[in-house]
């Protein structure tokens, strides 16, 4: 009988005494003894660099190749990429989430990927303002456009929250394989814009880039013969090519599949005025009968041209990394002609 007596009184000084405890020092006394919480955002880019470290790990341990490069190639799941491009493939397969009014560009690098980037900048934000016209002539495309793989997602993941509070439309890049994008991006419905290049004339001025590029990091240039030996055998940055470019063919093809706009650089140089009208069209933002009329189309395909972008400051004299490489702006223009595989 004592025993529960004495238990009694035990239960009643404990909740007394914890009663008589001000909320303010209850409250100092709890937290005390706990680890300071994190924030929603530092939870996630905790998240994000784990996944990174973990992409890192993976791709270090995949066979390394020489190939058509400035720097030697990973392959993975029937593709190649440096280091740093595939860790960032990786990172975007699994933290991209795309939206359905998400705007992506893909293509084969030196298959007029800057091009398509001023073109699809100007004309999706044509009434913005300031105007796509005066970002031009102070940002690089590339900066207009990023690189999903090359710039949003890769190093330590921190740009990811940047990536996430875009304003939509979000205008997008990327050189990633059609069949290794993540789900969302089928699933989502948004739409995909692919440039393909004659493979002659891409590998020419693919070969051209990498030796600009190794020269400047003091290396040999890379010998004609060997690098066309190691792009016809698909070793080259993000190829193999024809892979590359019949994955999205088919996914083009598809009913009811993924929005795949399917373009040629040689019918974009041929018609520009008639391919930015279809582009325009495709990404939902058509010219109308007014903007025609008043030469709007022209007056983009005129400041996007490669004579005009090419000869703007900021292409001459600026830099950009992407990739894990630092690229000078004006390596990104060479000639941008049909045929020029001719002329080696």
């Amino acid at each position: 009988m004592w025993k529960c007596q004495y238990k009694f009184v035990s239960l009643s000084l404990s909740l007394s005494l914890s009663l008589s405890l001000k909320p303010s020092t209850y409250t100092s006394m709890e937290q005390s003894h706990l680890p300071p919480l994190q924030t929603e955002q530092e939870h996630e880019e905790e998240g994000h660099q784990r996944v990174y470290q973990q992409c890192r790990d993976l791709v270090s341990s995949l066979p390394i190749v020489e190939a058509c490069s400035f720097m030697d190639l990973r392959f993975h799941d029937g593709f190649f990429r440096p280091m740093p491009a595939m860790v960032g493939s990786i990172m975007v397969q699994k933290l991209f989430k795309a939206r359905p009014t998400d705007i992506i560009m893909a293509t084969l690098p030196k298959s007029g990927t800057t091009w398509l980037k001023a073109l699809l900048f100007a004309t999706v934000n044509r009434n913005s303002s300031p105007s796509p016209t005066g970002n031009l002539a102070t940002l690089n495309p590339h900066q207009c456009v990023p690189f999903l793989e090359g710039e949003l997602y890769n190093g330590d993941g921190v740009r990811v929250p940047e990536m996430v509070s875009k304003p939509s439309p979000r205008l997008l890049a990327t050189h990633i394989p059609f069949h290794f994008l993540p789900n969302s991006v089928v699933d989502s419905g948004c739409r995909v814009v692919y440039l393909c290049r004659n493979p002659k004339d891409n590998f020419v001025s693919l070969w051209h880039f990498i030796n600009r590029i190794r020269n400047k990091n003091g290396r040999e240039p890379l010998p004609l013969d060997i690098g066309f030996d190691r792009f016809c055998q698909g070793r080259s940055h993000s190829g193999p090519f024809w892979d590359h470019m019949l994955g999205y063919w088919k996914a083009s093809l598809r009913v009811g599949g993924c929005n795949v706009l399917f373009m040629r650089y040689e019918e974009l140089m041929q018609d520009p005025a008639a391919e930015l009208k279809r582009v325009a069209e495709f990404v939902g933002c058509p010219f109308t009968q007014e903007e025609q009329a008043n030469g709007v189309v022209e007056d983009i395909v005129g400041t996007c041209g490669f004579e005009k972008l090419s000869n703007l400051e900021v292409n001459k004299v600026g830099k950009r990394t992407f990739f894990g490489t630092t690229v000078d702006n004006n390596s990104l223009f060479r000639r941008g002609v049909v045929g020029d595989w001719m002329n080696i």
